[in-house]
């Protein structure tokens, strides 16, 4: 009577540890597509963080190409004015 005692508390133990082996599985899956989604949100986040950074560098590019045109245009206006290297600079 004991061994059957013994099979039987083996046997509910036994489903008991299935079904929470099988609930918690459910609750590692969602886990892990909640862990995905956000993943996937980083991801999209640094690819629009990429093409800002890569627009600021060509808008950077251009303001540095108009200012060396400035610099160059203030440059002719001084020589054809006769401007000429101050005391400190020489």
């Amino acid at each position: 009577m004991s061994l059957l005692g013994s099979a039987i508390n083996a046997l509910v133990v036994g489903v008991v540890g299935l079904v929470l082996a099988w609930l918690g599985k459910g609750q590692f899956d969602a886990i892990k597509a909640r862990f995905e989604a956000v993943d996937q949100r980083f991801e999209a986040m640094e690819t629009r963080i990429d093409r800002l950074k890569e627009r600021f560098e060509t808008r950077m590019d251009a303001f540095q190409a108009s200012l060396d045109g400035m610099r160059s245009d203030l440059t002719q206006v001084a020589l054809a004015v006769g401007a000429r290297p101050r005391a400190a600079d020489r």
